[in-house]
């Protein structure tokens, strides 16, 4: 056999053709990404330059400026005539990462990837290519005229990076990263993180519910803005804008729930004070807060994040059996709420460019406020409503408290655990008669001892049997069964107590039996 017919040659080979396999397929996947997201940038913008009422449109200058909106969907910092923006919108990342994602997902699935290291080259590509195309379209920006800028280091960085989270999460179930991590996690921890996505997910449809009720007392106001605006197609482009923050304003409403409130420049709005006179009018998003100053009822919406943690302690009421442990579980499960909070709010804040910010969530105090407004009602609904630690039963209760065990030590009390008093036990169910045990064994095995008896002898019989059991055991290659019948256990007593009532009977029979022979 040559070297090129061994084994460990075709292994090898057969390993490599996969990798670049998997490494062609990523990078088509990737490719795709990036066109598609590039393509989704420039029709926006095409259908708010065709709509706007002094615009003149132009594809080239469409594709141009569509060059900035794909870095700003990677959260790409950017400058305006020199002015940082860098309160970017989430809701083209939200849609990014959906993208890279199910891109990485499809990729593993046609090449059969099942191993976490399998996942290393699709995630290297994934990341690689969108960092290097961001990079590439902001040098691309520096040698153009165009106002809006972006440094190259930050695009590289930025595409990157969250090209990276995207494929990870993508690959986390499909590539077994959740199993390696699911055996060093114990199960409980599990559904408290569990409890605490759901918990997330809440928190949310808050944020979004308060968002919605202020974007209705404020419909005046931003009919007014409206208003203001040139024509239908102003008023749309700040509609596209305001639904691009829409994630944002989320989490703004559920930072001004809690007490953190949202800080623009020097004023900071909360549910006891706000100022608006920092407030850009220019994007009319910022026309549902009042200029006037609050209502006296705004405190009420503290109850929200109290309602929110009652739900999350009763939903895991019954996440562990000691209430020491099940605390623990629940600090758990709003640790990750608070977490899964926190990072979105880093990336909301930033500036908006000129003289207006920054704009801050004020992160470090939203996951303060969150956790304490989550945690402490959920501890205690979680103490109230779960179980007990004096419902529990420890297990040698369980068992000094059975009744078989209960029986074996009367008995072994009655006898002393002497083998002679067992003996003599036995002797008196018989009454020392040994006419009284032919009566335990039925008419047809007497029968068959007698007439054996006739026939040869005791020893001559016991040969006998001998030699059938040998010629039953030579002529058959399975093991001996002894013979059942149908209804052998159909009166078989299921419980132990009515096994002992059983044998309790049976031995009164006995007694009574040799008491009338011995009479």
């Amino acid at each position: 056999m040559t070297a090129l017919e061994s084994p460990t040659v075709e292994t090898a080979e057969s390993s490599t053709r996969q990798w670049c396999r998997v490494i062609s397929g990523a990078l088509l996947s990737a490719l795709s990404v990036i066109l598609t997201c590039y393509l989704l940038v420039a029709a926006l913008l095409a259908f708010v330059v065709s709509t706007a009422a002094d615009a003149e449109f132009v594809p080239a200058g469409v594709l141009l400026a569509a060059i900035p909106g794909w870095l700003t969907a990677f959260q790409v910092p950017l400058l305006i005539t020199g002015a940082p923006l860098s309160a970017l919108p989430l809701l083209p990342t939200l849609l990014c990462v959906l993208l890279v994602s199910r891109a990485s997902r499809r990729v593993a699935r046609r090449n059969r990837l099942r191993k976490p290291e399998q996942a290393l080259p699709v995630v290297l590509v994934m990341s690689l290519s969108h960092a290097v195309f961001g990079m590439v379209l902001a040098i691309t920006l520096t040698g153009t005229q165009v106002p809006v800028q972006a440094r190259p280091w930050q695009a590289f960085c930025c595409c990157g990076l969250v090209a990276a989270c995207a494929a990870t999460v993508g690959l986390a179930d499909r590539c077994g990263m959740l199993y390696q991590l699911w055996q060093y996690v114990p199960s409980d921890a599990w559904r408290a993180v569990r409890k605490g996505l759901l918990g997330t997910a809440a928190v949310i449809g808050s944020g979004a519910a308060v968002c919605g009720a202020a974007v209705l007392l404020a419909l005046p106001r931003l009919y007014e803005r409206s208003v203001e605006l040139a024509g239908l197609g102003d008023a749309a482009g700040a509609v596209l804008l305001a639904l691009l923050y829409l994630p944002n304003a989320i989490l703004g409403c559920w930072a001004f729930v809690t007490g953190a409130g949202v800080s623009f420049g020097a004023s900071v709005s909360t549910p006891f004070r706000t100022a608006t006179d920092t407030l850009p009018p220019e994007l009319p998003v910022f026309a549902v807060v009042p200029p006037s100053g609050l209502p006296s009822w705004t405190p009420v919406v503290f109850l929200l994040p109290v309602a929110l943690g009652v739900l999350l302690g009763h939903s895991c009421r019954n996440l562990a059996e000691r209430s020491r442990d099940r605390q623990h579980l629940v600090l758990l499960a709003v640790l990750v709420t608070t977490l899964v909070v926190s990072v979105p709010a880093v990336l909301s804040g930033g500036r908006f460019g000129g003289e207006y910010g920054p704009l801050s969530l004020r992160p470090l105090l939203l996951a303060a406020t969150t956790f304490a407004w989550l945690a402490v009602p959920a501890l205690v609904t979680s103490r109230l409503v779960g179980r007990r630690d004096t419902d529990l039963v420890d297990d040698a209760d369980l068992s000094s408290g059975s009744g078989t065990d209960a029986w074996l030590v009367e008995a072994d009390s009655k006898t002393g655990g002497d083998p002679a008093a067992e003996d003599s036990s036995a002797e008196d169910l018989t009454g020392g008669d040994p006419t009284a045990e032919d009566e335990r064994f039925p008419d047809d095995e007497q029968a068959e001892d007698g007439g054996q008896a006739e026939d040869g002898g005791q020893a001559e019989d016991g040969g006998e049997i001998a030699e059938s059991a040998a010629d039953d055991l030579g002529t058959s290659s399975e093991p001996w069964v002894p013979e059942q019948r149908e209804d052998q256990w159909q009166d078989f007593p299921r419980q132990e107590g009515e096994l002992l009532e059983a044998e309790g009977q049976r031995e009164r029979e006995f007694s009574a039996l040799s008491s009338q022979q011995s009479g």
